[in-house]
């Protein structure tokens, strides 16, 4: 063994892995240990907590740590049945199993109520993924063995020439199957056992390959025990409930259940709607566990691993929903500030966030600001985003809205040395990725930063008890566990002294530590803080906020001046600043009856002045020096002059003001300048940003002015380090974005790994060098962003020399332009109807080489609109607007959507509502699609996406929007839906340069205008497009739009192309040859008008014949019919009668359904043989017509086809009814039931036993049924004839087709009975094969498959 050459260090930095030494919380804690969050409750709005989470079990106190977990979302709600009374203590559960209930459980009133739920809409994807290995393993182990047992069989069967007819053939196939059962002959009987062992074996390789895990459906039980309501759930399947325990809600018990033992994943109970509604309350994800251990774990064995907070109590709410990979939605979001004015939440932290199109707007938001933090006083905190490093990149609600506090994530050398394992570490910084204001409406976006990384609590379903996670996600509940030190500490030593979150903003925020990041925004410091509000305990200014609002083209909150024409010239602004107070429930109307608390509100109003002094930071920005405000506010004007300021670069200033009789106190409020000049881009299109040094965590920013009409930018990185060998490999961040108004930052958006030094030392030493290109869609017009940044980990000095490239073609609008002379740059649309399109380009930026342009339609956009909608009110326990108190209403809207082929991949969008959360008008927008049978497919819920129709057929779409009022959501009752539909095939529309090659190849295409490969710049050149000779694909009809894009360039970007489908060509009708003069005399107009009413009369009772439900009535039609008919007319007659005694021709033949009597059957036999007789020889004729040409040929092949029409649907009759002899008949209890028939020759024979005939007289009608039959698959052909192979005992052979139709058949509503009817047989087939397994399987999911109603959005 080696000596050791030096020491390890003494003990492991444990202090970095819950990092709160920087922000002074571990020392506030140690400085005032019972001030370190007792009486502060938490609200933590995530994926939920684990209530098996080590740490977050009790508070430092002995208290509960979470007081209870909610599932806000909705999808863990089971909607549970009527009352039911249980028999002996068993019910019948909805997954079909028979229930035993547990004889302790007390249940005064005896009334029950059942539910059931998919555990894959309980858990997270990787329990589900656990879970459903297990289960697949076990269940294709058993399936395996059945599929073994079969082959041996089929192995040992091989090579036999015959079986004895006395043998035991039972004994040659899988348990249960009696193939010697009625089998005559040796040949036969061996003949039929090789097929019926084949066909065993091939309907278990198409079983095995089409299985796939659903899951199974949990049984629910709820009833009320006297005190409150309690629910088991039948978690391993087994249906006995006798030994289990009856859960509470656990508010009030503090219950936590185990759904799924081996992995370690719990749940809890809540119920609503007195007990209608059970709410399985789980998690959705791990993320809201850390959270919660950052904020307040309390480890009584390890204090070192505590949160920030850990005498603090927590309130989980789950907005993560299950159905959407645990993504936000407005339900969660309502829901979840609802239960946070319930509980009295002190704080409250959201680690959630998106980027939206608009800052500061949005009903939730809105309500956040206005009901939560202002007149409910909760702290609201919340992340600022993980999308930087370039300004304008905060998400919502965290880095964008008023009445949060914004938290940005930081890395200090504690966390460097316990968490990332660095060998040498750099200097603290904010982590890399951190979001960065501004907001596009100039805002601070971050307001403070905190550790933005721990190893803490995690979930025990993931077998961590300590796990590390970085992101703003971990910053928030850092500070948010602040503000809980900070509460808990007010509440202790101020008594009833009021304290808004405004003031607690304001103390965290003034006494941040400085950490050189834009607009001052600084490290969190717990007891700098403290020490501020208690200084500033008496002084009333402090419990307000301030609203800044800058008029401008557009209402912001500060100054932003970011593209060219922004910064050209000294711009004025007017600013308003407005002190915002905080109210209280108590000065509600309603509630302030001797009109105490309004009074008092009212006079903290009429008392409130400040007289401010204002400061520029920086000179070039000029504001006035002294302001007065009171509470109304007030106005005062400011000079921004940017002229002389560096292009190219960032620039940033405030206008702070102070409190007049306290200027130490810092500003009360600062406005945000921030000014990004960009670099003018000359002629040749291109920018040199020079040669960029870096040294670790630094970050470089370049703005440069995008050219007008261009369209793409090109980043050309080249570095070139000569002490690259000595120099570490480094990863760079290389972020780009562009803002547009409304409009999200990804749009124009690129963010680029980018390894320097890695792969890249050149051979025997020397420079080592890199060359690369990124490129991203730009708009001209906008300032662009090209930021470059070291990750904040990486070591070593590095030189990038960087340079921009533009290029551009664009549509030239018509001859149309911008004001700066851009083209404007917009979707294409051209219509069907049209010939030839004709666009016109033009190249406004460089000289465009390699141009060859492309269309490829790839989609086809359909428009649905609702066949029902209706507006109802939500149920007022949970669905209630915080502002009325009032219910939320809800708009159903049902569309049909309709798919023609298998695995088609669709997109669905509504405008006006989707792709919204945070800035939407609306409370909610989700959409499901159910099948033909109900089964719920897919779920979206605020963003639509990408999604797979796995089997054709029609579904149902049902949106639901939420909002306040019933009158706004009427104006959507008749909202379209979009729909894209991938094509199978795109389609490419031809593009020429001059019109005429359109149409034809014999011009001289060589004196075109223009020949392609080139533009100059400035010039226009037509682009002519071929629209007549469009490949329409099936999937589009007239009306339909072909979305795709059309490519000018591979240099420049595509434009978004549309092609609207004209209406369909008509046919010419063919032409036939002239009839066969007739020389029968001609009927008078008298003689005609008499037989066209006696063929109608004819018709009418014929149709009677159908529908008459006597069967008296029927026959005496019949007997007249007949005896004034020819043998066409006969055949039709007949043909009627057939069809109403065989009326319900989608049951299976022998079951009760159809009923189909022995003596029914045989009377049908009897008719349909007649039919056949009449019908086969003209059905014969229907081949010699297939080409007819003249109108008696056309006459007799309509005629021919008819008969054949009636063959087939008399032999497909026939054979039912031989299947129902064969098989065995219908109980004579059976005609009870089926009051349409009679049985009028009074015979009853209903003997069981099948003869050798009738077997024979079935074979040779499925025989001819088969010859004449043209689709083996459909579904009265199915039934006909499967119970051929039934009556040999062959049931494998039976199940062959009846698996075929299933997987084939379209989900649609028109077959749902035949469906029915095919999975009856399907698992009457099983049975008969006793193949438990997949008999179990197809029972279990049977519930899930069709159930009875359509699952609630």
């Amino acid at each position: 063994m080696a000596n050791r050459t030096s020491t390890p260090r003494q003990e492991f930095p444990t202090h970095g892995l819950m990092p709160r030494g920087e922000t002074q919380a571990a020392e506030f804690v140690r400085k005032y240990p019972q001030y370190d969050g007792r009486g502060v409750v938490a609200a933590v709005l995530d994926t939920g907590i684990d209530p098996g989470a080590k740490g977050l079990q009790v508070t430092s106190d002995g208290k509960r740590k979470v007081v209870d977990y909610i599932d806000c979302t909705g999808s863990g709600d089971v909607e549970l049945s009527d009352v039911v009374h249980a028999d002996e203590l068993t019910l019948k559960g909805v997954s079909g199993r028979t229930l035993r209930l547990n004889a302790a459980w007390k249940n005064p009133m005896g009334e029950w109520r059942v539910g059931a739920k998919r555990l894959s809409r309980l858990v997270p994807s990787d329990v589900w993924m656990s879970v459903s290995a297990e289960r697949s393993q076990r269940f294709r182990k058993s399936a395996q063995q059945l599929t073994d047992a079969v082959l041996a069989k089929k192995s040992e069967d091989k090579g036999a020439a015959k079986v004895s007819k006395d043998s035991d053939t039972s004994k040659n196939l899988t348990k249960g199957s009696d193939t010697s059962k009625n089998l005559t002959k040796d040949s036969d009987t061996s003949k039929n056992l090789t097929e019926e062992l084949d066909a065993q074996v091939d309907v278990l390789k198409t079983l095995n390959s089409a299985y796939t895990d659903i899951g199974p459906l949990l049984d629910c039980v709820v009833f009320h025990d006297g005190e409150q309501w309690r629910a088991a759930i039948d978690v391993d399947e087994s249906g006995d409930l006798s030994a289990a325990a009856a859960l509470g809600a656990y508010k009030h018990t503090g219950d936590v259940g185990e759904l799924c033992k081996r992995q370690l994943f719990y749940y809890t109970l809540n119920f609503y709607d007195e007990g209608r509604t059970l709410s399985i309350v789980t998690c959705a994800g791990s993320h809201s566990t850390h959270v919660a251990g950052i904020l307040a774990a309390h480890h009584p064995d390890e204090p070192q691993n505590d949160g920030v907070a850990p005498g603090a109590q927590l309130l989980s709410l789950m907005i993560g929903d299950h159905r959407v990979g645990s993504m936000e939605t407005g339900v969660g979001l309502t829901r979840a500030v609802n239960a946070i004015v319930e509980y009295g939440a002190d704080v409250a932290n959201m680690s959630y966030g998106e980027p939206s199109s608009t800052p500061n707007v949005g009903q939730w938001v809105q309500t956040v600001a206005q009901e939560v933090v202002r007149r409910h006083g909760c702290v609201f905190v919340s992340s600022a985003g993980n999308e930087g490093p370039a300004l304008s990149s905060t998400g919502s609600p965290g880095g964008t809205s008023d009445g949060f506090i914004g938290v940005g994530a930081h890395v200090g050398y504690d966390q460097m040395l316990a968490e990332y394992a660095m060998y040498e570490t750099v200097g603290d910084t904010v982590f890399t990725w951190s979001s960065r204001g501004p907001t596009p409406d100039g805002a601070r976006g971050v307001d403070v930063y905190a550790p933005g990384s721990a190893i803490t609590s995690f979930p025990a379903y993931c077998k961590e008890r300590l796990c590390l996670r970085n992101g703003t996600s971990m910053s928030s509940p850092n500070l948010c566990g602040v503000a809980a030190l900070l509460v808990s500490a007010w509440k202790q030593e101020m008594g009833g002294a009021s304290l808004s979150p405004y003031r607690v903003k304001n103390a965290i925020v003034s006494t941040a530590k400085p950490i050189g990041e834009l607009h001052s925004a600084g490290l969190v410091q717990t007891d700098s803080a403290w020490q501020f509000l208690k200084r500033y305990a008496a002084r009333a200014a402090e419990q307000v906020s301030w609203l800044t609002h800058v008029d401008d083209s557009r209402r912001a909150r500060g100054i932003y001046l970011r593209n060219a024409e922004e910064s050209a010239h000294a711009r004025f602004f007017n600013i308003g600043v407005v002190p915002v107070f905080p109210t209280s429930e108590k000065a509600r109307l309603e509630h302030d009856a001797d009109g105490e608390s309004g009074r008092q509100e009212s006079q903290a109003q009429f008392d409130f002045e400040q007289r401010l002094l204002l400061v520029a930071t920086e000179s070039w920005v000029s504001v006035p020096d002294a302001l007065y405000v009171a509470s109304q506010g007030n106005k005062f004007a400011a000079r921004v002059d940017a002229t002389k300021l560096q292009a190219g670069r960032l620039h940033t200033a405030s206008i702070d003001a102070y409190d007049s009789t306290d200027v130490d106190r810092g500003p009360v409020f600062s406005i945000p300048v921030t000014v990004t000049k960009p670099l003018h881009v000359d002629a040749s299109a291109c920018v040199d940003l020079g040669s960029l040094q870096f040294r670790p965590t630094e970050i470089v920013r370049r703005f440069v002015a995008v050219p007008p009409g261009a369209t793409r930018a090109h980043i050309v990185l080249h570095a070139s380090n000569s002490a690259a060998l000595e120099s570490s490999p480094a990863l760079f961040y290389l972020h780009c974005m562009q803002l547009e108004p409304a409009t999200r930052f990804r749009k124009f958006y690129m963010r680029e790994r980018v390894s320097i030094g890695h792969k890249s030392y050149a051979a025997g030493g020397g420079c080592a060098e890199q060359k690369g290109t990124k490129s991203m869609d730009v708009i001209g017009g906008a300032t662009l962003e090209v930021c470059l940044a070291q990750f904040w980990n990486q070591l070593g000095a590095h030189d990038i020399d960087v340079r921009v490239e533009f290029n551009g073609i664009v549509p030239a609008n018509g001859g149309g332009a911008l004001a700066d002379g851009g083209p404007l740059r917009s979707g294409i649309t051209v219509h069907g109807s049209n010939a030839v399109a004709r666009v016109d380009f033009m190249a406004p930026v460089r000289p465009e080489y390699d141009v060859s342009p492309s269309i490829m339609l790839t989609k086809a956009r359909k428009t649905l609109r609702p066949h029902e909608a209706v507006i109802s009110p939500m149920g007022a326990e949970r669905d209630t607007h915080l502002a009325t108190g009032s219910a939320l209403y809800k708009l159903e809207l049902d569309y049909r959507l309709e798919t023609t082929r298998d695995s088609t991949q669709l997109s669905l969008h509504m405008p006006a509502v989707d792709t919204q959360i945070y800035e939407n008008w609306a409370d909610n927008f989700a959409l499901a699609i159910f099948d033909a049978n109900k089964r719920h497919q897919v779920s979206q819920i605020s963003y639509t996406s990408p999604l797979l129709i796995k089997q054709c057929g029609e579904s149902l779409v049902r949106v639901q929007i939420r909002h306040r009022s019933a009158k706004d959501l009427e104006a959507l009752k008749d909202i379209p839906l979009l729909v894209d539909v991938v094509l199978k095939s795109p389609v490419k529309l031809t593009t020429k340069f001059d019109m005429a090659s359109i149409f034809t190849s014999t011009v001289d295409s060589s004196a075109a205008v223009y020949r392609g490969g080139f533009i100059a710049k400035g010039s226009r050149v037509p682009l002519f497009i071929d629209t007549i000779g469009a490949a329409v694909p099936s999937e589009a009809a007239p009306g339909d739009v072909l979305v795709g894009k059309l490519t000018m360039s591979k240099h420049t970007a595509s434009f978004d192309f549309e092609y609207v489908v004209p209406a369909k060509s008509i046919k010419k009708p063919e032409e036939s040859k002239p009839a066969t003069p007739k020389v029968d005399k001609p009927e008078s107009k008298e003689e005609q008008d008499q037989r066209e009413l006696d063929e109608a009369l004819r018709r009418v009772r014929v149709d009677w014949v159908k529908k008459s439900r006597d069967d008296g009535v029927r026959t005496r039609l019949v007997t007249d019919l007949l005896a004034s008919s020819s043998d066409e007319q006969r055949a039709e007659v007949l043909a009627a009668q057939l069809s109403a005694l065989d009326a319900t021709s989608s049951a299976l033949p022998w079951s009760e359904a159809a009923c189909l009597t022995a003596a029914l059957a045989r009377r049908a036999i009897g008719i349909a043989d007649s039919v056949i007789e009449l019908t086969r020889t003209q059905a014969l004729t229907a081949r010699l017509y297939e080409k007819a040409e003249t109108d008696d040929e056309k006459t007799l092949k309509k005629q021919a086809e008819l008969a054949r029409t009636q063959l087939i649907a008399a032999l497909t009759t026939k054979c039912r009814a031989l299947a129902a002899l064969t098989h065995g008949p219908v109980p004579a209890t059976a005609s009870e039931t089926c009051a349409d028939y009679v049985e009028v020759d009074g015979s009853d024979n209903d003997e069981t036993d099948v003869s050798e005939q009738t077997v024979l007289e079935y074979e040779r009608a499925v025989a001819e049924l088969r010859q004449w039959a043209t689709a083996a698959d459909d579904v009265s052909v199915v039934m006909a004839t499967a119970p051929l192979h039934m009556a040999r005992h062959q049931y494998a052979r039976a199940l062959q087709p009846v698996l075929a139709w299933l997987a084939k058949a379209p989900m649609k509503p028109a077959n749902a009975a035949e469906r029915r009817s095919m999975v009856e047989l399907r698992n009457q087939l099983l049975a008969k094969l006793q193949w438990t397994i997949w008999s179990a399987h197809f029972r279990a999911i049977a519930p899930i498959e069709s159930p009875a109603n359509y699952e609630r959005l």
